[in-house]
């Protein structure tokens, strides 16, 4: 883990901790599997703090580039990643506020005693990639369909190229 921490979460945002470092997509096991070039860093920081009703919020805020590769015309792609995660903590699942009136950037999450932290961070890059990546529409085409050297356009052309060839 590489002197990431892992903290008392309630602790941590009572005594309004820090944590403030590059990680390297490769200490991330699940999100170095799925790269295109694992050598890249995210800037990473992790604030305590409570919120207006004294109850125990940790921020994170976590920014870089995952490489990628694009799923229409398989060729790389550079997602940037720009996540700002509020969480309050709760004590038991029945504790946990609703927070669907909040926004999507505030979430519930139990309290740990050990909190891996490294483990956080890789949980909200993974929600932050799509599940078929892909460049935008005008910026790539997708790879042309061949069968036996001819070209052609769509999956029904092929379809219907073999449909059409003698045995």
């Amino acid at each position: 883990m590489r002197g990431w921490p892992v903290v008392d979460s309630v602790q941590f945002a009572r005594q309004h901790g820090n944590v403030h470092r590059p990680v390297a997509i490769a200490e991330l096991e699940r999100l170095a599997s799925m790269v295109s070039a694992p050598e890249v860093d995210f800037d990473v920081q992790l604030d305590g703090f409570e919120d207006s009703e004294r109850r125990p919020c940790l921020r994170l805020q976590v920014s870089g580039r995952v490489p990628l590769v694009c799923q229409r015309c398989l060729e790389p792609l550079m997602l940037e990643i720009a996540a700002n995660r509020c969480f309050v903590l709760a004590q038991r699942e029945q504790d946990l506020p609703d927070l669907s009136d909040e926004g999507d950037d505030i979430e519930s999450l139990l309290v740990d005693g050990k909190l891996n932290v490294l483990a956080l961070v890789e949980d909200e890059i993974l929600l932050q990639i799509p599940m078929a990546p892909m460049h935008t529409e005008d910026t790539c085409v997708p790879p042309e369909l061949a069968i036996d050297g001819r070209e052609n356009g769509s999956a029904f052309g092929v379809l219907g190229t073999i449909m059409n060839t003698e045995d």
